[in-house]
């Protein structure tokens, strides 16, 4: 079941058109924010979840909607009785909200996962995910260019950090006076220098 941006039930699946995404080689770079995926599936994911604002998780028994497994598992649990989390058998006592979740907590504390290893330099990861994000470091040329100004950069997060720069989203604000920053380091620099008595 699937639910629509009216909050209807839809039968109807989310798809991805277009004016969502720019293609460029191997990578999938979301229109709205530039975030790059490695396919389209991901994307698709990302586009419904964090811009459509999508409930991933549909609770069967009361039709009540949820963006994360840990609050669906929660409603379960309050509402209905009903415990789905995992526990490692290894551990006992630690509990789990998804099987990637634990996944990651056999790969990387029991050492029980396949290892993904970089072929330029000696690092080692269970997670393909950092592998493809460890690569970034070898990289020798600047094809992430500002559509601001002449400026390029290595890699795309921080391209769009600098492009922040030029379109004034400054998200990061000081709770004591409201100056507002771009990047999150400039309003810990701030806190420190204006606000020193100031615990963040």
């Amino acid at each position: 079941m699937f639910f629509c941006l009216l909050g209807k039930e839809c039968v109807v699946k989310f798809c991805l058109l277009s004016c969502h995404y720019k293609e460029e080689g191997d990578r999938y770079i979301c229109s709205q924010c530039d975030n790059i995926y490695r396919s389209k599936h991901t994307l698709r994911y990302h586009v419904m979840y964090t811009h459509y604002k999508i409930p991933k998780y549909s609770c069967e028994l009361c039709k009540k909607g949820y963006k994360s497994l840990v609050q669906f598992n929660l409603h379960k649990l309050e509402a209905h009785d009903i415990d789905d989390r995992l526990k490692c058998n290894a551990c006992k006592d630690l509990i789990f909200n998804s099987r990637r979740q634990m996944t990651h907590h056999m790969n990387s504390f029991h050492m029980m996962g396949v290892k993904y290893k970089c072929k330029l330099c000696d690092f080692e990861t269970f997670n393909s995910a950092t592998l493809f994000r460890h690569k970034d470091k070898h990289k020798t040329v600047k094809d992430y260019h500002c559509k601001f100004c002449k400026k390029s950069f290595l890699r795309h997060n921080t391209r769009r950090l600098h492009e922040k720069i030029h379109t004034g989203d400054k998200q990061k604000v000081c709770k004591v006076c409201g100056q507002a920053f771009v990047q999150k380091a400039s309003l810990n620099y701030h806190m420190l220098k204006q606000h020193p008595a100031v615990h963040f």
